[in-house]
């Protein structure tokens, strides 16, 4: 037999479950979210084979290069990943 008196409590209980299970998967899912911008801008990179540092080598090679060229961009600017990435082709290595 049933006790009448408990059916409030456990499904207020069930409730309150039910509420923080949601809670979490929807935590999940923001998360989830936040994150997808991050492995898409990994995914671009490895499409340009552009690596997560520029060795100091290349990175004197780029500065030769800006100084020498009439390209009209900076590092101070743009960066060297965006450099790289605009010119596939490394005309500074030439």
């Amino acid at each position: 037999m049933k006790n009448p008196l408990t059916v409030t409590i456990e499904s207020s209980m069930a409730a309150i479950m039910v509420l923080l299970f949601s809670v979490f998967l929807i935590g999940l899912l923001l998360v989830a979210v936040k994150n997808f911008n991050t492995e898409t801008e990994v995914l671009s990179a490895q499409d340009y084979n552009i690596l997560r540092t520029v060795s100091p080598q290349e990175r004197s090679l780029i500065n030769e290069w800006l100084e020498s060229s009439d390209v009209g961009l900076s590092v101070e600017d743009v960066g060297y990943r965006f450099i790289i990435k605009n010119f596939p082709d490394k005309p500074w290595t030439r």
